[in-house]
């Protein structure tokens, strides 16, 4: 049974995130054909990074370099944020120190948070703070514990329709590809 448990964050009441579920999608999503590609070292950096916050929620971001529909993630980086147990918060001034010594023409691919249990659909909180509306949303379960093989059990959103729509399973592996790289940097700056 949840509990009533409240959490004050940016001057709302927050409640148990069963609470902050959003509407369904208004429509379908439409799959767009475009591939982001990343080395085995971007998952365990990763979930390592989100780990590291022990049991609270935190972020991680995935930095690299695009070329048309196909993008190389290259860094993994966990910006200075405030991490709780239901959810994250990273200002601004953040950011923009750990894009800071990115290589030019490197881009934000994707922002990753974690949440507590198994569930990794975005809630309304979730959809409030990603920085950008062009890059892919993941959410790690269990504070990034891996609980299932790659990619299994991660929940991976785009933007679509005015609407972060959770993709399928299959539409997953179509849009995310584990391809021999070399490693990824990894910065912490918490």
């Amino acid at each position: 049974m949840l509990s009533a448990t409240t959490i004050r964050e940016d001057s709302i009441v927050m409640q148990d995130e069963y609470l902050l579920w959003r509407d369904p999608a208004p429509g379908p999503y439409v799959p767009i054909g475009s591939v982001l590609r990343l080395p085995p070292t971007a998952i365990s950096a990763t979930s390592e990074l989100l780990q590291r916050a022990g049991r609270r929620e935190s972020c991680v971001f995935w930095y690299g370099e695009r070329d048309g529909d196909t993008a190389l993630v290259r860094s993994v980086r966990a910006p200075t944020q405030r991490s709780m147990p239901g959810n994250y918060h990273v200002e601004p001034d953040a950011i923009s120190e750990m894009v800071r010594d990115l290589p030019e023409g490197w881009k934000p691919l994707a922002q990753i948070h974690s949440h507590p249990g198994m569930g990794t659909e975005h809630s309304r909180y979730d959809d409030r703070m990603i920085s950008s509306r062009r890059i892919l949303s993941l959410v790690f379960p269990i504070y990034g514990v891996p609980a299932a093989p790659w990619p299994q059990g991660i929940g991976v959103h785009e933007w679509q329709n005015d609407y972060w729509h959770m993709l399928s399973p299959g539409q997953v592996h179509g849009r995310l590809e584990v391809i021999a790289a070399p490693a990824v940097d990894r910065r912490d700056f918490r």
